[in-house]
């Protein structure tokens, strides 16, 4: 008995705190937001054509009052002014508000009820109240190398990938990234006589899968290591410690998108490490851990 009267206080507590949330202080009306089963959101306020059967949202669109139905059974989770609601004890609110009446109608009001012309989910036909799923409108990324284990030389590019909408905020979405690094290289004089020997050339390409749970809040993360080149233990291969990095990310369903960067270092500052090789043509100390020996 304790235990089912214990039951009992926590959904009459419940609803309590929901009708609360319903019945603003300000005498406004609390904004309700429901997902759907299948995924799909809606947004509006509780009219009082709701019933055992369906929720029924309402919409206003100057003097049209639109009716948007929901079956109960089809409501995933549901939210009262951005806090989230108990869908149990939303219905029991809604009993309490069955046939006090439409408080927004009046003369002049043309009410649309749409539940005639979609089904019970409400997946066919979308509305301006339906939330539309976000759109990728540009990528935006940083770049910098990176070391990531347990010996001292650089081993890679680290890259933080971004999908942006149109108002620059992270959409994190499934796609194929593209990266290409280019930098100065060496070359003799008469292979290159304009740029005084110096070409800048594609010294590395990856391509990397990315999925949603990749993201985190500042966007997806890689490690992209070096393969046949490692500028730092060739020194006699760059001509510079700057490169440019290069990105396309292909989204099904969103397009293609580039972005690339300039000044990104191929090699770290090292002034230190600069004066040892001039002088021993050595880079690295011999008491210092190398993973490679190129």
């Amino acid at each position: 008995m304790s235990a089912a009267r214990n039951v009992s206080s926590c959904l009459a507590m419940t609803c309590l705190l929901a009708v609360s949330a319903l019945n603003r202080a300000d005498g406004a009306e609390s904004e309700l937001e429901i997902r759907a089963a299948s995924g799909r959101q809606f947004r509006g306020t509780l009219d009082s054509a709701s019933n055992d059967q369906q929720l029924v949202l309402r919409t206003l669109s100057g003097q049209t009052t639109i009716l948007r139905p929901i079956q109960w059974q089809s409501i995933a989770s549901a939210t009262i002014d951005g806090r989230q609601a108990d869908v149990a004890a939303l219905r029991a609110v809604q009993k309490k508000e069955q046939g006090t009446g439409d408080r927004r109608q009046g003369t002049g009001v043309r009410r649309i009820n749409l539940q005639a012309n979609t089904p019970a989910d409400h997946d066919a036909t979308p509305t301006a109240t339906e939330i539309s799923p976000p759109k990728v409108a540009l990528v935006a990324f940083d770049a910098s190398i990176a070391n990531w284990d347990a010996d001292v030389e650089t081993d890679g590019l680290l890259i933080d990938v971004a999908p942006l909408d149109q108002d620059r905020r992270l959409i994190p979405i499934a796609g194929t990234l593209e990266v290409e690094l280019f930098a100065p290289q060496r070359r003799k004089l008469e292979l290159a006589p304009n740029s005084g020997g110096d070409t800048l050339e594609l010294v590395e390409r990856w391509t990397r899968s990315i999925e949603p749970g990749d993201f985190l809040a500042g966007g997806a993360r890689l490690r992209l290591p070096f393969g046949a080149i490692t500028p730092e233990l060739q020194p006699r291969w760059t001509a510079s410690p700057y490169g440019l990095v290069h990105i396309r990310l292909a989204i099904p369903g969103h397009g293609v998108f580039e972005d690339s960067r300039d000044m990104v270092r191929v090699r770290p500052y090292a002034p230190n490490r600069d004066r040892l090789e001039m002088k021993t043509g050595q880079r690295f100390l011999p008491t210092e851990n190398l993973g490679r020996h190129d």
